[in-house]
Formats: C-alpha cells, structure tokens, sequence
C-alpha cells in the first residue's frame, strides 16, 4: 500500500545542504533506496516543514561543519584506500549530518541520541563509525565522552577499533589529541 504525502520538495545542491539534497534524491525516485531508507529521507523533509512546530530545528551550519570534518581530519587505512581523505559519500553525509544537524530548539542538544547503522559488507560502515566516534570524542564538546564498539563477535568490534586508531594514528591533529592506552 502506497501512501502518498504532501511535502515541497526543497530545491538544494549537494554543496549547500548534502543531507537535504541527498533525501530530495531519494524521495524523488533519482537514487534507489529500501524502504527505511526512503522514509528516513521523508522524515527529514517532512521536519523541515513541520519540526519548528515540535520543538526541533535544523542547524545547517553544525550539520556541514561535521560532514567536513571527515574529509579535513581523518584518513582511511587499508589497501587501495590508505591515506586516502575520508570523503563521506551522500548517502554517509546525509546519516552524519542528519546525526548532528538535527537538534533540541529549547536546549541546542541533538535530537539523535543513538545511531545504528546496518548494511551489506564493504559499504564502510566501519570506517564511518570509527570517525563518528571520533568525532564524538574529541568534536562533539562533551566532557569525559564515552564510545562503545558493539558486534555479534569480540573480533567483529575489533575492526571497528582497528579503523579508529588507524585514523588517530594518520592524523598529526588526532595524535596530538588522543593518547592511547591498553593494547589494539
């Protein structure tokens, strides 16, 4: 059963607003997605309309500082990707911006506070996790910030990790920031 629903589609470039223009993507049929993917990308549209009304507010500004913050401060490891800039893809810029564009009108706090991410093998979820956390580490302005790994096996939130400290250790800035400790 298809539900239609009324929303303006909003005319952005990719360079403007990458989270918006990414969901206007997929509304629109121009990129092909799954069902959750589709109405994620709604969501946001529909927020934009209708979130003032409920306390919520896009901050276009914190939303691009973070998607920018990828590529100026971490780098990718592994075979043909090691050293590379870490350039979110459009689908990845719109969950990081969406994570921390998205905030609180009364408070300024983000409105997401958790994020699961679930896709097939070799789509980077583990990078894009690995600086997510970093970036709620050493970015976000919380004190004292705490990041959990979780994975069906120890070996499987070992790689998540590995990423991590790949990326600190390719980054002079990260180095500087982040002492590490125990053993990876």
């Amino acid at each position: 059963m298809m539900v239609s629903i009324d929303v303006e589609v909003p005319d952005v470039s990719y360079d403007d607003d990458p989270v918006t223009a990414w969901a206007v993507d997929v509304v629109s049929g121009d990129v092909v997605a799954g069902p959750h993917v589709r109405n994620a990308c709604l969501r946001h549209l529909l927020d934009l309309r209708d979130g003032p009304a409920r306390g919520l507010v896009w901050d276009l500004e914190t939303s691009n500082k973070r998607i920018k913050w990828f590529g100026d401060k971490l780098r990718l490891n592994g075979g043909q990707f090691e050293g590379r800039r870490f350039t979110l893809h459009p689908s990845q810029a719109f969950r990081v911006g969406s994570l921390f564009g998205w905030k609180w009108a009364e408070t300024g706090l983000r409105r997401f506070r958790r994020f699961y991410d679930e896709e097939g093998k070799g789509n980077g979820k583990s990078p894009l996790l690995a600086g997510i956390g970093i970036c709620m580490m050493v970015a976000d302005g919380e004190p004292r910030a705490e990041i959990y790994a979780a994975a069906a096996k120890k070996d499987q939130a070992q790689v998540l990790f590995r990423d991590a400290v790949a990326m600190r250790d390719q980054s002079p800035e990260l180095t500087r920031r982040i002492i590490p400790s125990g053993v990876n």
